[in-house]
């Protein structure tokens, strides 16, 4: 790690209040930049920018719903304002989708439509709120966390799951295409099974019945039996990844899709 390969840089990092975004939000100022901190939790948020400023460092927490324009625009202005532009984007919150298993007759309208618009319409909303600031400023870089289920498939999710990864990726790639040239990179990480919050929803611990608990428990055995790597990543080694690729060590990858699961999908 490069203590000093973020200094003076603004990120905007959404899902920062817990998991995998808090794990980025804590990199990035260790490596000297400013985190923008989103979340819809203002506990998890206050938790996240204390222990930046109890290491020197400097953060804004901004209470926000990804899905809502609104917000989102307003969190960009007061960014600004206080840090700077922020010419990175990471964008992790996601909706874990708790009807885990659940065949697709199961899965109803209004689920469906949350769990894309909080891990598609985000991530969309993201970009079109600060993508002009960027390109004013020159240029910047945009990660995308997906899933190694946008890659291949779910084991403990519902389809609705699936494609909204899936669709993160396109977005990703027709997103790289465009402003690839403007000077803006944008790519993704597909994150196999991570210890956050997010997994420990679909633990047979929290299934509405022993059936469900059993289902949930035979997945997960023959999930792990195919895994190169025999255990969940945390979340400071998907940070890392992703941090790679907003850094200009990554000067020349844009587009990409990167599988940081071990070894349990590979293409």
């Amino acid at each position: 790690m490069t203590p000093s390969r973020f200094t003076g840089k603004v990120a905007a990092i959404t899902g920062a209040a817990s998991g995998i975004g808090r794990a980025t939000a804590l990199r990035f100022a260790a490596e000297g930049g400013w985190p923008a901190l989103l979340d819809l939790s203002p506990e998890g948020l206050r938790a996240t920018a204390a222990e930046i400023e109890q290491h020197g460092g400097r953060a804004v927490a901004c209470a926000v719903d990804v899905t809502d324009a609104a917000s989102l625009e307003d969190a960009r202005d007061r960014i600004t304002k206080e840090l700077g532009v922020a010419t990175i984007l990471a964008n992790v919150a996601g909706y874990g989708d708790p009807a885990v298993g659940s065949g697709i007759e199961q899965v109803d309208l209004a689920h469906w439509n949350r769990v894309l618009a909080v891990n598609l319409t985000g991530p969309f909303l993201m970009a079109k709120t600060f993508l002009p600031g960027m390109l004013t400023h020159g240029g910047g870089a945009i990660v995308n966390v997906s899933s190694v289920a946008g890659r291949s498939k779910s084991i403990i999710a519902t389809a609705a799951y699936s494609a909204s990864k899936a669709g993160l990726l396109g977005l990703t790639r027709h997103l790289a295409f465009d402003y690839g040239g403007r000077g803006i990179r944008v790519n993704a990480i597909c994150p196999g099974p991570t210890d956050t919050p997010m997994l420990d929803a679909g633990d047979a611990a929290h299934a509405g019945s022993e059936e469900e608990a059993a289902r949930r428990r035979a997945r997960s055995a023959a999930h792990a039996h195919f895994m190169p790597i025999p255990r969940v990543s945390t979340p400071e080694e998907q940070a890392a990844a992703i941090l790679f690729l907003a850094s200009d060590d990554a000067s020349y990858i844009n587009g990409v899709s990167l599988d940081v699961n071990g070894g349990a999908f590979m293409a």
